[in-house]
């Protein structure tokens, strides 16, 4: 899909005489602020921020979306540090690389264990850098260092003893070391048993032997810590002292102030040290993680962590430890034991799984205003930990443990501040934290806030007269559809990247697309104690085309539904993956590089589901089997109109309803033929109707055209989503949007009988995001205008010229 970046070259420019203008001098300024908590469903991020330039360590799926809606300026950033390539540690990265990339950034560093860097030869196929060199730090030496600080690379190692071949108590360490074999199960109740084939064993062996040739001379399984030294900031002249010695105005002050000793023309000398304040040395920081129990001997006997504990040194010390160790791993005896060394003057921060909250404000701001219109499709999410984000009191906020250790880490007696979004700990000019509250959620004030707009209250009342007296609509639940993504290209505040979950019957949902953060999104919408379930039942993941908008969360879903099934004692089972083929180059990268995911799914190329006639081009026992599971009479798909490789597919269960989605496409007659008599489509509408020629460019549709679409089809209702992220809360209604129209949310929960409720809600949303629908239509007039403005100076134009002639 075209994008334009001519501004980019621009951006470079202006980016780099700020640079040449900054100077190179100590930084003035040293925060360190959790973007991603780790919580369950949140990224794993610490942003590091200093007056000259900025750094990131670790970069978890979901990091992006986070600093867009927290206005976390990224153009400042220059390296990455990752300490170990679990998914956990790098989701995060191709969407970052794409927003530095749109807003100048030149290059990126990226200090990390071997092969990190393979995530973007995985990735170069569908995350195009063109305007972006990522340079990859050399790790094998000591570390690296630049005018703000030097970091040292602490290198850990799993033990090799007899106990480290014991899988994990973390579920998703136990997805790298299961067998591939035991994914091969057969399908209860089905008549064409699913067999492991001589093809599935070749490909084992071959898999087997590029790891472990891919390992030769790579010490694949190492983990970084870092050590962090700011340079020390020197100190200012004093003028008062310089006077008390007699020097005169001029030269020798900007000596003394460099730290050089001074003669006075009196024969004098003046010492540099006399006259100014002291050096401020730089205040330490470490960065440490030890994903796993095989690590701890490697990590409580390093030598350069533990100088830290030797209390002759007391210049030297850190002044917080950042631990992005899982839980489990931080209440070993070993790992505490080495915590508690430290002296008590330092802090411990902690970004792991233990934290709670996601981060995000504006995605319970915009639900509590959609649930007034209906609490069952809008209901108030399940996201733990919400409430902690509630005003606090000035006494809280004033303690270092206003952020309070769950029971689970009662039992580590140190200093533990638990990570949370936007919590800031400031290095220079002091030491502390921060005394402001971070974010808070408060979904009373959003609902306020509403009310505000004195028409809203009457057109609640009208929607909810209408919605009592609307004529019964049957009761059929399923399908079901619950949107966990509905915006387009990259994700905003309020719409995350496409992803619609089907519940097709009480024990099976399928995934339709799987932008990042998907699996953030459910946690959000089914809360922690729910997701596991919810997992089990996802028998299918449908991937429309290759655009990373529509897949990067893959990997995540597919690590996160083999956790649940062992967190719920059920047999491991792969998910079937409907796919165009070419997603297998970066998953098999990804498996031989990373953590092996191979046996977790198997895959059905959506080509092979092409109608052709009236019969499939091909069926296998993949097929079968899906079909079986699912309760499905059809699976068809079609190629559209958008990239090569592009899908729109149709599903058409044993009890009647049939359902089809467009995935990213123009208007197409092949999906026409697809859907017909479809009860349900689902289209994308990227843009508005006055953005035609636009979305013709960029190879989508406007709402008009999805409508029109679904109407040729004959469609029983339409429901529209995939829109461009300038239509953040709403997009533009017109009238085309007839009583079969709907328009999808981010979190918003459609049973089959709901659909006839959604067209009567369209009056109250227009007053409820007033001011956005405002600017759309001034955007809109203004544009309208411009292109008046330009077709006369055309005609004069044409005019003239005729005359001339």
């Amino acid at each position: 899909m075209p994008k334009e970046t001519v501004h980019v070259p621009v951006l470079k420019e202006g980016r780099k005489a700020k640079k040449e203008t900054s100077g190179r001098y100590p930084a003035g300024i040293i925060n360190l602020q959790v973007l991603g908590s780790g919580a369950k469903g949140a990224p794993r991020s610490l942003y590091v921020f200093t007056d000259q330039t900025r750094y990131l360590f670790n970069c978890g799926e979901g990091t992006q979306r986070l600093a867009h809606e927290h206005k976390m300026k990224l153009a400042k950033l220059e390296h990455i540090f990752v300490t170990n390539n679990s998914w956990d540690n790098t989701g995060g990265l191709p969407g970052v690389a794409l927003t530095i990339q749109d807003i100048g950034v030149p290059e990126i560093t990226l200090h990390g264990p071997p092969r990190v860097e393979k995530l973007f030869e995985g990735t170069r196929r569908f995350v195009v850098l063109n305007n972006l060199k990522i340079k990859v730090a050399n790790t094998t030496g000591t570390g690296f260092g630049d005018h703000i600080m030097q970091v040292d690379y602490v290198k850990l190692h799993p033990s090799r003893t007899e106990d480290s071949t014991e899988k994990s108590s973390s579920s998703e360490e136990s997805l790298v070391d299961e067998d591939e074999t035991d994914y091969y199960q057969p399908i209860k109740g089905c008549k064409r048993q699913l067999e492991i084939t001589q093809e599935d064993v070749e490909q084992k062996k071959r898999t087997k032997v590029e790891t472990e040739e891919a390992s030769d001379g790579e010490d694949t399984d190492v983990v970084l810590c870092y050590v962090c030294r700011p340079r020390k900031k020197e100190g200012t002249l004093l003028i008062d002292k310089c006077v008390e010695f007699g020097v005169p105005a001029g030269p020798l002050l900007g000596k003394l102030k460099s730290g050089q000793n001074v003669t006075l023309p009196n024969g004098n000398v003046v010492k540099a040290d006399d006259v100014r304040s002291p050096d401020c040395p730089g205040p330490v920081f470490i960065v440490v993680d030890c994903p796993h129990e095989k690590y701890l001997d490697s990590f409580v006997r390093n030598s350069v962590l533990n100088q830290f504990h030797d209390p002759a040194k007391p210049e030297d010390f850190p002044h917080i430890v950042v631990h992005f160790t899982p839980t489990n791993v931080m209440l070993n005896p070993q790992y505490k034991e080495w915590m508690e060394k430290f002296r008590i003057a330092t802090k411990h921060m902690v970004i792991n799984d233990s934290c709670i909250g996601m981060g995000s404000e504006a995605v319970h701001r915009i639900q509590a205003k959609l649930n007034l219109l209906d609490a069952e499709m809008f209901p108030i999410l399940k996201e733990e930990g919400v409430e902690s984000f509630y005003p606090v009191s000035e006494e809280m906020r004033s303690s270092v443990n206003f952020l309070r250790k769950p029971e689970s880490m009662k039992d580590i007696q140190v200093p533990v501040i638990m990570g949370t979004t936007l919590f800031k700990y400031s290095l220079r000019p002091a030491p502390e934290v921060d005394s402001a509250s971070p974010f808070t959620i408060n979904p009373e004030e959003s609902v306020r806030e509403v009310f505000e707009n004195e028409v809203f209250a009457t057109k609640l009342e009208s929607l909810k007269t209408k919605l009592s007296t609307l004529k019964e609509t049957g009761t059929d639940i399923f399908p079901e559809f619950i949107f966990l993504g509905t915006g387009s290209c990259i994700p905003n505040k309020t719409r995350n990247t496409s992803g619609i979950l089907v519940h097709t019957d009480p024990d099976n949902y399928i995934l339709m697309d799987c932008g990042e953060g998907t699996y953030g999104q459910l946690v959000r919408f089914f809360g922690i104690n729910n997701v596991d379930e919810i997992l089990s039942k996802l028998k299918a993941v449908y991937i429309s085309h290759l655009h990373a908008d529509h897949h990067i969360g893959l990997v995540q879903i597919i690590r996160k539904r083999f956790a649940a099934l062992k967190n719920m004692d059920l047999p491991p089972s792969p998910v079937y993956l409907l796919a165009p083929q070419q997603i297998q180059t970066w998953l098999h990268l990804y498996n031989k590089n990373f953590e092996r995911i191979r046996g977790a799914y198997h895959l059905i190329p959506n080509a092979i589901l092409r109608k052709s006639g009236d019969t499939l081009s091909e069926e296998n026992i993949l097929i079968t089997e899906l079909k079986h599971i699912l309760g499905f009479d059809e699976v068809l798909t079609t190629l559209v109109r958008h990239c090569p490789n592009a899908f729109g597919v149709a599903f058409k269960h044993s009890s009647g309803w049939k359902i089809t989605y467009s995935g990213d496409t123009m208007p197409c007659d092949a999906l026409v033929e697809l859907g017909k008599d479809s009860d349900v489509l689902i289209h994308e509408a990227t843009m508005e109707d006055d953005l035609k020629q636009e979305a013709k460019i960029k190879m989508h549709s406007t709402t008009s055209e999805a409508i029109e679409i679904g109407n040729q089809m004959g469609a029983k209702f339409i429901l529209l989503t995939h829109f461009s992220q300038r239509y953040a809360k709403v997009p533009v209604i017109n009238e085309n949007f007839s009583s079969n129209v709907g328009i999808a949310f981010d979190n918003m929960r459609v049973r089959k009988c709901d659909l006839p409720k959604i067209p009567y809600m369209y009056d109250a949303l227009k007053v409820m995001f007033t001011d956005d629908v405002d600017e759309m239509e001034q955007k809109t007039l203004r544009r309208l205008r411009r292109k008046e403005f330009e077709a006369m100076n055309t005609k004069q134009m044409s005019l003239k010229k005729s005359t001339n002639a």
